[in-house]
């Protein structure tokens, strides 16, 4: 099984979307595991209210959605070149790293702002590829505030561009002035959408409040959720081992592009902690470096039997919890 995954034939990509469209049945046929949404910010809550009247629309729009952002790994790794050959490796272990998670099979804000933070991720990797001053930041920024108005506290992440300018660029004041302008654009625009469009303060004061705020609500969540997502993080605990060796012989900007997801891992494990309502949705956001940390050694490793065994428990962890939560 996993040679076959490993492969580069294109039959791989299409057995990939029927994994994760199987993964998401019990959605697609109307089962929803109850969770509230409490961070969803304006753009989103816009969005679902068209979809709220048609019934089963949201969860097809989540699974295609999730499938996009599986798609978009495929385009990062063939871009930034974080495993040494074209491997969808990547889309797999995102599809079933957030098919083992019910609570995610919805349209939610994370699973938009996953695809932006993506597209900001390789914006940011291909600045290091210049020593001349680069705009990316901006582009990378403002790719942060408009995800911020989909899924609040998405701005935390502006610390993975900040950090990445200190230690990995030449030092161009500049730079840091594109990220703050890039952040501020999308913000303006918005309080001139509300300044315009409705010239109410009050209410330009709430979405503010909504977007900035912090809540710490804790989660109930589902003993199969709990159970899968542990067991997920110690497979990519044990296989991070095997990353640090394979990138030391690495090119600097595919080592430059791990430490920024090692970066971003740790800011969105940050927000959990410091943000405990942001679970389990923030998983779509962690499951983006953690499928590139699994990817690595399924593609990697020698032993064919040790990769096939990591890959078999993450088959069968989504397979018992589609059983235990029918």
């Amino acid at each position: 099984m996993l040679r076959f995954f490993r492969s580069s034939n294109p039959v791989v990509i299409v057995v990939i979307l029927l994994i994760g469209g199987l993964t998401w049945i019990q959605a697609l046929s109307g089962y929803w595991t109850p969770y509230p949404d409490k961070c969803s910010a304006f753009l989103f809550l816009k969005l679902d209210s068209w979809l709220a009247n048609m019934y089963g629309l949201g969860a097809w729009c989540g699974l295609v959605l999730m499938l996009l952002t599986a798609m978009l790994l495929i385009y990062v790794n063939n871009r930034l070149q974080l495993i040494d050959k074209i491997s969808y490796l990547p889309a797999l272990c995102y599809v079933l790293l957030v098919g083992g998670i019910l609570e995610l099979h919805r349209l939610n804000p994370a699973v938009i702002t996953a695809m932006l933070l993506i597209a900001g991720f390789v914006l940011l990797v291909d600045s290091f590829k210049t020593e001349r001053l680069s705009y990316n930041f901006f582009t990378v920024s403002a790719l942060i505030s408009t995800a911020t108005f989909f899924y609040q506290y998405i701005y935390m992440y502006m610390l993975v561009v900040w950090i990445s300018i200190l230690f990995w660029r030449p030092g161009y004041w500049r730079e840091w002035v594109f990220s703050i302008l890039g952040f501020a654009l999308p913000v303006f625009l918005a309080f001139s959408w509300f300044f315009l469009m409705d010239d109410d303060y009050a209410r330009i004061g709430v979405f503010f409040n909504e977007i900035f705020s912090i809540g710490r609500v804790i989660p109930s969540l589902s003993i199969p959720t709990m159970v899968f997502s542990a067991a997920s993080m110690v497979m990519v605990i044990i296989t991070f081992g095997h990353l640090m060796r394979y990138i030391r012989s690495r090119k600097v900007i595919v080592r430059n592009g791990y430490y920024i997801l090692f970066l971003f891992a740790f800011v969105t494990i940050a927000l959990a902690i410091i943000i405990p309502d942001t679970i389990p949705f923030v998983w779509y956001l962690l499951a983006f470096p953690m499928s590139f940390v699994l990817s690595n050694y399924l593609a990697t490793v020698k032993s064919v039997r040790w990769g096939t065994i990591v890959l078999m428990v993450l088959f069968v962890g989504v397979a018992i919890v589609q059983i235990v939560r029918s």
